[in-house]
């Protein structure tokens, strides 16, 4: 229940941010950013007291099933991380600074929370590298339900869609050009079978590279991934997998982010948030996929790029579902 209070507290926010850009009142807008300033300051909080804290008072969290704090001091050191960086994107200042790389608007209440969302993001992402590494998602790991998949993506494309304006800034024709969800081409269709069997060979070659020079490392984290996906164990199942995580991400982050925070920004946000299962060579891959999807997005549109991300991921799947009806005969 305190999970659907925060993601409704989020709709709020990004809803009540779209407005204060249609008003246009720049006392509003330091309010705005003076009450992002609190929120990120609760995080610096939190982060103190966990540091703080004695270790008796932590360990009835360390035994929940909501909250695990198996290093109190590292996942206090990231509360004050993620809060640092709020607090420093909550001002017109801190958000000119990095315009200087990002294309941003620094006077845009949208963006500025944006860049606070995207710190809470990469922060909660890496909060489990704190809490046992790789040893320690395989112990916890369960098989994630299609249903559960499906919701967080649909929550990735309502989180797009509120955030360029829907109904408040933008109507619906506005609001698919500026996603960059235009009817792809033939031509376009073909660039991105290209871009498919690139990326293919690049996960082919990075994964052989990685079992060769670390083999108990991949065999764990190829484990870690049979448990995750074991629910999926049909076509039918991975064609929702990959249209659902080809559609959502890629309308969030290509679509909606990109243009606002860059094609390397973007990519670093995008790795991040798929660095759950530790630092390995597959967070430099994802990073690679990520900016091929950007120049993708760049090239043609948002369209293609969730064409090739659904096309990659469901030959990904298809492969998977062969080695486990080839597996009886391995022996």
């Amino acid at each position: 229940m305190p999970i659907v209070f925060a993601l409704l507290a989020i709709i709020g926010l990004i809803i009540f941010a779209n407005w204060l850009v249609v008003l246009n009142r720049a006392d509003f807008n330091r309010w705005f950013d003076w009450f992002l300033l609190v929120l990120s300051a609760s995080f610096l909080a939190l982060g103190l007291v966990v540091i703080a804290a004695p270790p008796e008072i932590l360990a009835g969290f360390s035994t929940s099933d909501v909250v695990r704090l198996q290093n109190p001091l590292a996942t206090g050191v990231l509360l004050l991380s993620t809060a640092v960086w709020g607090m420093v994107v909550s001002f017109q200042t801190g958000r000119a600074f990095l315009a200087r790389w990002l294309p941003i608007n620094p006077k845009s209440p949208v963006h500025g929370l944006a860049l606070v969302l995207s710190g809470a993001l990469a922060g909660s992402t890496l909060l489990t590298l704190t809490q046992g590494g790789l040893e320690g998602v395989a112990e916890t790991a369960v098989p994630t339900p299609l249903f559960d998949f499906v919701l967080q993506q649909s929550f990735f494309v309502l989180l797009a869609v509120l955030g360029v304006g829907l109904a408040v800034r933008r109507r619906v024709p506005d609001l698919w050009s500026r996603l960059g969800l235009e009817r792809p081409s033939r031509a376009q269709l073909k660039f991105g079978l290209r871009w498919i069997a690139i990326l293919l060979a690049i996960q082919w070659t990075v994964g052989v590279a990685w079992a060769l020079a670390a083999p108990a490392q991949s065999e764990l984290l190829g484990g870690i991934s049979d448990v995750l996906v074991g629910n999926f164990d049909t076509l039918g199942e991975w064609f929702v997998v990959a249209l659902g995580a080809g559609i959502g991400e890629e309308i969030l982050f290509r679509g909606a982010l990109q243009p606002i925070f860059g094609l390397w920004f973007t990519s670093i946000l995008f790795a991040v948030a798929h660095i759950q299962y530790g630092i390995t060579p597959i967070t430099i891959l994802v990073f690679v996929i990520s900016l091929a999807l950007g120049y993708i997005r760049r090239r043609s549109n948002t369209a293609v790029a969730i064409f090739v991300h659904a096309g990659y991921d469901f030959v990904l799947g298809l492969l998977y579902l062969l080695a486990v009806y080839l597996q009886p005969f391995a022996g």
